[in-house]
């Protein structure tokens, strides 16, 4: 490695400590990003919900209700849509932007649990 390669890579490290990041942006750059496109960005809570959200719906409920009778495809079509349509319209409006119940939760949640019912139907069904 070259020396000034070392150099910047010394100076790099020397951020303060006392930069606050949300996902991957500073806490500081989030009100520009929601100005320009009108999102709020995922942090890494809400990624960790969502794919939570995910594994209990499509793998660790339909093995356990599997053990009491109930079939995994049918556990999976209800179980896996409803869980991450509800994860990810709830760390989107509650956790990520603190908007609450409006009209947008309303509608990611609808929207992400038809398109998963489908996606899911297709999938296991067909």
């Amino acid at each position: 490695m070259s020396k000034g390669r070392a150099k910047n890579r010394k100076r790099n490290t020397s951020e303060p400590a006392h930069v606050k990041m949300h996902g991957v942006i500073t806490e500081d750059r989030v009100q520009e990003q929601v100005e320009r496109t009108g999102t709020s960005p995922f942090t890494f809570a809400s990624s960790a919900i969502i794919a939570a959200a995910a594994l209990l719906g499509y793998l660790v409920l339909p093995a356990a209700l599997l053990e009491l009778g109930i079939e995994a495809r049918a556990s999976m079509l209800v179980l896996g849509p409803l869980l991450i349509s509800a994860a990810l319209a709830l760390t989107r409006y509650f956790l990520d932007s603190k908007r609450g119940p409006i009209r947008g939760f309303w509608v990611t949640l609808v929207t992400t649990l038809v398109a998963l019912l489908v996606i899911t139907y297709l999938m296991a069904f067909l």
